[in-house]
């Protein structure tokens, strides 16, 4: 693979966590095209930064491991992790209490961008309400039971 030949929906949606760990233990370059690959495929709206893990910075042990911000409320931060060897689940949450506790906000046994638009979009959606903090979004997502 080469920067110039990213990684398919269909490459990403059909790997289980062994292969994202092999793939990912081929080095850090790729791993990155790995977490790009993943990343080009959610086709963000303009309203999120992101972060991708490069060096087991955030901690989660997953070959891909990215963080989601939204712009207009740099406290809300989403967590995106792959599969692995240990965690047969893609999982999208949402940290609060200072990340001693975290919203689910999907899981899935494969990479489905659609669940994690929508996820995202009901965030943005709840933040346009008036609800900006952590805090706030895990209160109003366990009332609607907002997993998705």
């Amino acid at each position: 693979m080469t920067r110039l030949n990213e990684l398919s929906f269909a490459e990403l949606h059909t790997m289980n966590g062994s292969e994202l760990e092999q793939y990912a233990e081929r080095g850090e370059a790729s791993r990155s095209d790995l977490s790009r690959g993943v990343v080009h495929q959610l086709h963000l709206s303009d309203n999120w930064l992101c972060d991708m893990e490069h060096r087991c910075e955030f901690g989660a042990g997953a070959p891909v491991n990215i963080r989601l911000s939204m712009k207009s409320h740099p406290p809300v931060v989403v967590c995106l992790t792959s599969s692995s060897d240990d965690v047969p689940y893609w999982q999208v949450s949402l940290p609060f209490d200072c990340g001693a506790s975290v919203a689910w906000l999907c899981c899935s046994e494969t990479f489905e961008p659609a669940l994690i638009f929508d996820a995202l979009r009901t965030l943005e959606t709840l933040v346009a309400t008036g609800l900006n903090t952590p805090e706030q979004l895990a209160a109003a997502l366990r009332k609607t039971g907002g997993a998705v």
